[in-house]
């Protein structure tokens, strides 16, 4: 099974800089029936999380039954997979919801191994249904191909795109040497500041894979909510 997410799409479209009025825009809302189709992270038998965009698709994807230690939906349902009477694999009922220290723990130890995976270095979330939200917008924003009807914002100095995608955000700021004035503000409107990692100190200055490390948003501060135990 594929860290990350199951993508079938081709890549976005190449972006050029300019600067451009904002256009405002909502990500779907999970809890509107009919919004999203019925999707899943599954945490599999070696702590890899990986986000599947149907049933279907995880089924195909995944072997056998101990594979999904956890088969997560958007309502924070802990789910498991069992054998039909054919002896083929199948989603089994829910557990109820997931235990949050557990699936807290879990995140933290796979995007400390998984750093190039989990680029989108967000704040820990402090309760079960930020960490629920925050795993399928993750997962979803890091291998997304095509664009999913809101944009992310990049600003270098005076200059603003609207990249498609996180790969097209990649690929405006791999032209730049140096990062100190870029900021991202991803589709669900969380803020970055991008970091380039140099693995080697004799790398040219553009070189190396970028890291999006969340800040506060500008203008306004953050309650820190209380954490769940």
């Amino acid at each position: 099974m594929a860290n990350g997410a199951v993508d079938g799409s081709s890549a976005g479209d190449e972006f050029t800089m300019k600067r451009i009025a904002l256009t405002k825009g909502t990500v779907p809302d999970a809890t509107v029936p009919g919004t999203h189709p019925k999707d899943y992270v599954v945490v599999d038998d070696i702590g890899e999380f990986t986000y599947y965009p149907s049933e279907g698709a995880m089924l195909e994807d995944l072997e056998y039954v101990d594979e999904a230690a956890c088969v997560l939906d958007r309502e924070g349902n802990d789910c498991r997979l069992t054998l039909d009477k054919d002896r083929d694999l199948c989603l089994g009922p829910s557990f109820g919801l997931v235990e949050f220290s557990w699936l807290r723990q879990a995140w933290m130890n796979n995007r400390h191994r998984n750093l190039q995976a989990h680029r989108l270095q967000r704040f820990f979330p402090a309760t079960r249904e930020a960490l629920v939200a925050e795993l399928f917008e993750t997962l979803t924003l890091e291998c997304a191909r095509n664009a999913n009807g809101t944009p992310w914002v990049l600003h270098v100095g005076e200059e603003e795109a609207h990249p498609a995608t996180l790969r097209d955000v990649d690929g405006l700021l791999a032209g730049l040497d140096h990062l100190e004035q870029a900021t991202v503000r991803d589709p669900f409107g969380h803020e970055y500041r991008p970091v380039r990692h140099q693995t080697h100190r004799h790398l040219a200055p553009g070189a190396g894979p970028i890291y999006y490390i969340e800040i506060h948003p500008r203008g306004r501060e953050l309650r820190q909510p209380r954490v769940q135990h």
